[in-house]
């Protein structure tokens, strides 16, 4: 364990570890466009990019059709999604460079989890093939939360996890590395400390996080034990 203020580090996973976010917004094109449902891409990254699968689906048949969607209806377009989701990522979808040094770096040091809106065997499958799931004994997908980010239950429900498991600090002591304002948001309400990383927004977006990173190959172990 450091001895620095940060004794936990939580991940985000889409946009920060896995290079996803694009595949993700062209499958939600993808499955409405045949229901006469179409957003753009400013669209996506403005309103949906840090909902999970149902959030988005949701949101996107309201704002268009003006009514709620049917259960069964959003159901189906979750598993459409996973599953030409799940095709995809089997086709080898790109981790960021300089993600699994700095898990690696980290590891051994620091409790490591993710808290993200993605389905959990697309994240673990994921850190399988790169030999990264061992690092992450802590998960937080989109099956564990009612409310996608910006509401801070995803965090919340990782700290409660971690004090479960024996974790002594508090929010406080954890540090959030988020690609989305909505993340940082998320992670700021539930208490945590934040670095952000302009892998999806720009650097004047994610002002209110503690640090701001061009990319995750610029964080280092210092900067996450001086944080």
């Amino acid at each position: 364990m450091s001895d620095s203020n940060i004794r936990a580090v939580l991940f985000d996973f889409n946009g920060v570890i896995i290079d996803d976010e694009r595949v993700h917004m062209e499958l939600f094109q993808e499955i409405l466009e045949p229901e006469g449902i179409q957003f753009t891409e400013e669209e996506y990254w403005a309103e949906f990019l840090g909902m999970d699968d149902r959030g988005c689906f949701s949101g996107a048949w309201r704002r268009s059709m003006g009514s709620e969607i049917s259960e069964a209806l959003l159901e189906r377009f979750v598993s459409e999604k996973a599953f030409e989701y799940r095709k995809r990522l089997e086709a080898g979808l790109p981790l960021y460079p300089g993600a699994p040094e700095l898990i690696r770096a980290l590891r051994g040091r620091y409790p490591l989890g993710i808290v993200s809106g993605a389905l959990r065997h697309e994240i673990e499958g994921t850190l399988e093939r790169a030999g990264l799931l061992p690092d992450f004994p802590l998960i937080v997908s989109a099956e564990d939360t009612e409310k996608g980010k910006p509401d801070p239950e995803g965090y919340v429900r990782a700290f409660d996890r971690m004090k479960e498991r024996g974790f002594n600090g508090q929010p406080g002591h954890v540090l959030v590395i988020e690609d989305s304002f909505q993340g940082v948001e998320a992670a700021r309400k539930a208490g945590m400390r934040t670095f952000a990383v302009c892998h999806t927004y720009p650097a004047e977006m994610l002002q209110e996080a503690d640090r701001v990173f061009p990319r995750i190959a610029e964080i280092r172990l210092t900067d996450v034990q001086n944080a």
